[in-house]
């Protein structure tokens, strides 16, 4: 029950801390937008360890520049440790080939797992990165703006605004189980499968009253979401210089 919690509120000082007043809180959202999805490609499509390492200092540094913990940081990072090191122990298993790394003779699998592992971390990071900066309504104006379809933009938005509604119904469910089971310090896995499945009718129920309240106040995404920033030169040349810095290290790192 505390976790769900503290996930309900660090989810809220997300939203807070995205409307924050450094360097690259006001950068435009197309700009950041962008330049994320491109050091997303730039990292999942090297083998480069140097390349990587490079990437990862560019990405603390900026994390520096907007005055975001470097603990909560990397704490975002870790969360896909699991899945990579599900494919990583694949490739040390499966993949025994030796080769020669940078001088050193290392099995092939290996790199593959490493390379897996910070990969991950780096893209969780550049996608945090982009959420801790920037308003979700800012972006998805900006989506709206460049002609994304409504339908996808406002799938977006809904997953993200009914993570609320998921944790706070999860965190109700959870603290009625702990009452009626004042033995119990945590939901036994014999009830798991049940309490999964009300919990998925309910945040189901709840979110589709959410929406009909909405469509019944006039929600429209294409009337809502207009507060479109004027894309102005000074942000073409940053995104040349994003553009720019990125093949430079690739190039460099080769």
């Amino acid at each position: 029950m505390d976790r769900l919690l503290n996930a309900l509120i660090n989810m809220g000082d997300l939203d807070d801390f995205a409307i924050g007043d450094t360097f690259i809180h006001r950068l435009h959202p197309i700009v950041k937008l962008v330049g994320s999805i491109l050091m997303i490609i730039s990292i999942l499509s090297t083998y480069q360890m140097i390349e990587l390492l490079v990437d990862m200092f560019i990405i603390f540094m900026i994390a520096y520049i907007a005055h975001i913990s470097y603990r909560k940081f990397i704490k975002r990072g870790l969360i896909g440790l699991p899945l990579s090191l599900c494919l990583g122990l694949s490739f040390l298993i499966f993949n025994q080939q030796i080769v020669y790394y940078y001088g050193i003779r290392v099995s092939q699998g290996v790199i593959l797992c490493l390379l897996i592992f910070v990969k991950t971390f780096l893209c969780l990071c550049v996608a945090y990165l982009l959420i801790a900066t920037t308003s979700f309504d800012a972006l998805a104006s900006e989506l709206i703006y460049l002609k994304v379809p409504a339908m996808f933009v406002l799938q977006l938005i809904m997953t993200y605004r009914y993570i609320f509604v998921f944790l706070n119904e999860a965190q109700i469910m959870s603290k009625s189980y702990l009452l009626r089971s004042p033995k119990s310090k945590a939901i036994e896995l014999k009830d798991m499968g049940s309490f999964v499945g009300h919990l998925l009718i309910r945040s189901l129920n709840k979110s589709q009253s959410i929406y009909n309240c909405m469509k019944c106040r006039g929600f429209d995404m294409n009337k809502i979401y207009t507060n479109h920033q004027s894309f102005g030169l000074e942000n073409v040349f940053l995104l040349m210089i994003i553009v720019a810095v990125i093949v430079l290290v690739k190039v460099v790192c080769l």
